[in-house]
């Protein structure tokens, strides 16, 4: 099992804190497996017309941001954790 953690905007999308999902090989998977079982939304706030994460958000593999491992092509075992946020910016 591979949880998923909700923060901020993800948990008003998902109306969950965490979800545990079975037998996704990569981020690519997932995503489209979050994408059907939240259809209201969370695939166009995840990702931009190009289909990457969106700059202000923040998706992470046990602590470690997909950006700086192999993107939407990260691959995905058992017992890992995701945990996926916005950032918080100020000024």
């Amino acid at each position: 099992m591979i949880e998923v953690k909700f923060l901020t905007r993800f948990l008003d999308i998902t109306g969950e804190k965490a979800i545990e999902i079975e037998d996704v090989k990569d981020m690519a998977t997932l995503i489209d497996v979050l994408s059907q079982k939240y259809p209201d939304g969370f695939k166009e706030t995840l990702l931009d017309d190009n289909g990457e994460i969106r700059d202000y958000l923040k998706v992470v593999v046990n602590g470690d941001d997909v950006r700086s491992l192999q993107g939407l092509e990260t691959p995905l075992k058992d017992k890992d954790q995701v945990v996926m946020f916005q950032t918080i910016a100020g000024g």
